[in-house]
C-alpha cells in the first residue's frame, strides 16, 4: 500500500506552486497577462479545496482516471457548494469546474511528488 502525501505546510506549499506552474499555464480561467481571472481563490476547484484534493488522491493509485474520479466526487465534491443533492454539479456540466476540467494534469503531478509511476499512464 501507498502511503498517504505528507500534508505539512511546505510540503502542501511544494505541491501548490507545481500545481499553479502546471495548471494555471494552460487554464482556461487565466487573463492575457498570464494572472487568473477567478475573483477569489475559492472560486477555483483546485486551489479553494487544495488540501483535500491532495488527500483524496493520495489516498487512490491506479491506472484508470475513473478511480480518481471517484475519490474526488467523494472527497471533495460532495462538500463543494456547486454540487446540488442529486451530486450533478452545473460548473461540471458547463466544463467550468478546474479540477474537473485539468483533473489528469493534477493526479500526474501528484502522483509525481509522491514518487508514484502509474503503468502505462492513467487511462479513461
Amino acid at each position: 500500500m501507498i502511503p498517504m502525501f505528507e500534508q505539512d505546510e511546505k510540503s502542501l506549499a511544494t505541491m501548490e506552486e507545481l500545481l499553479r506552474r502546471r495548471i494555471c499555464s494552460v487554464c482556461v480561467d487565466r487573463n492575457a497577462d498570464g494572472t487568473c481571472s477567478l475573483t477569489t481563490q475559492q472560486d477555483c476547484g483546485l486551489f479553494g479545496h487544495f488540501p483535500k484534493v491532495v488527500r483524496s488522491i493520495s489516498r487512490v493509485q491506479s491506472d484508470r482516471i475513473d478511480d480518481y474520479v471517484s475519490a474526488i466526487r467523494e472527497d471533495v465534491c460532495s462538500e463543494c457548494e456547486n454540487q446540488r443533492l442529486d451530486g450533478s454539479c452545473k460548473l461540471r456540466e458547463e466544463v467550468s469546474c478546474v479540477l474537473d476540467r485539468y483533473l489528469m494534469l493534477i493526479v500526474d503531478a501528484i502522483e509525481e511528488v509522491r514518487g508514484i509511476r502509474l503503468q502505462g499512464g492513467i487511462v479513461h
